[in-house]
């Protein structure tokens, strides 16, 4: 069992709950906060113990039924902090729908790797792309399976592996400053200032100063490094990246490019069964690794980041 949830049990009394909601609701500048959080404490607790129960279910479920009860869980924990920003979530039936869509499957040569998922204009994924990370604009934006996998840095040795394709740089973290490497800008195909200028804009840091082979820009929160992911979290080294390649260099929380993978993985295991039973017992191409892996990281790292949100939300706002 994942132990991160023995954290999540603050969530589990009512009584406490409905007092962080009411705190962050009062910070917002939220109508009647007490009322709100009242209305809504038990809601939230629900959503937590339900997207628990999903994973610990998936936790020793066989793989064939995880990516469905893993979509179902990140859904679920989606729909909590949603609650935190917006107290009458959903106000709307609009709000309730994926968000995403695939296209028509699945012609004889199909590859995973190589499908897309497509934006939607209404449903959750636009909805928390919004309220939670003010992304505007996303609807109609695709996503092949192979460019959200490359941004998942516990894959990376996987990349090497079988594509020998590296897609992360180590960015090293002192006093939470930032230090890159030079060498960034050789494989960015740029100079040195104009790297300077692209960490400046995309990352939203300040340059600080410059040594022989390190550049180093004014520190990042851990809300910022890990929730907004301007950085890539390496859950298990406890490390960062920054994609090898400029174009990947997209602001994009790792949350939402779970979801959307497990989107298109539930899709695939509850409407596409052939193939997908194909896959699992034959093993017949790189698909399978890179999916078993994901899913393997994702069960333990999406509880951890969405705590990291409830936890600097309701425990340390003021850092």
């Amino acid at each position: 069992m994942n132990s991160i949830w023995r954290y999540y049990t603050s969530f589990h009394s009512s009584q406490t709950t409905q007092r962080l909601l009411e705190k962050i609701y009062k910070k917002n500048g939220i109508i009647s906060p007490n009322q709100k959080a009242f209305q809504n404490c038990y809601t939230f607790m629900y959503y937590i113990m339900h997207a628990e129960n999903y994973y610990n279910t998936a936790i020793f479920s066989p793989l064939a039924v995880k990516p469905t009860l893993c979509f179902y869980g990140i859904s679920q924990l989606l729909k909590g902090a949603l609650l935190t920003v917006d107290p009458d979530y959903p106000s709307n039936s609009a709000v309730l729908a994926h968000g995403v869509s695939t296209r028509k499957r699945k012609k004889q040569h199909y590859q995973f790797l190589s499908d897309e998922v497509k934006i939607q204009k209404y449903g959750l994924f636009g909805y928390v792309a919004n309220c939670l990370f003010h992304m505007k604009h996303v609807e109609g934006e695709k996503f092949s399976m192979k460019s959200l996998l490359k941004r998942i840095p516990e894959l990376q040795a996987h990349f090497k592996h079988h594509f020998q394709l590296t897609t992360m740089f180590p960015v090293h973290l002192s006093n939470s400053y930032i230090h890159i490497d030079k060498s960034l800008a050789d494989y960015y195909h740029i100079s040195t200032e104009r790297l300077k200028e692209i960490i400046n804009t995309k990352l939203s840091v300040t340059f600080k100063q410059e040594y022989d082979h390190k550049l180093v820009f004014q520190p990042l929160t851990p809300f910022e490094r890990i929730w907004q992911s301007k950085l890539f979290f390496h859950v298990f080294e406890n490390k960062y990246y920054l994609p090898i390649h400029k174009e990947d260099l997209k602001i994009f929380p790792e949350i939402l490019v779970h979801y959307l993978i497990l989107y298109n993985l539930s899709m695939i295991s509850r409407y596409e069964t052939e193939w997908w039973y194909d896959l699992l017992k034959s093993h017949s191409s790189d698909d399978y690794i890179f999916i078993k892996n994901f899913l393997d990281i994702s069960l333990v790292k999406i509880p951890i980041i969405t705590y990291f949100y409830f936890h600097f939300l309701f425990f340390n706002n003021n850092e």
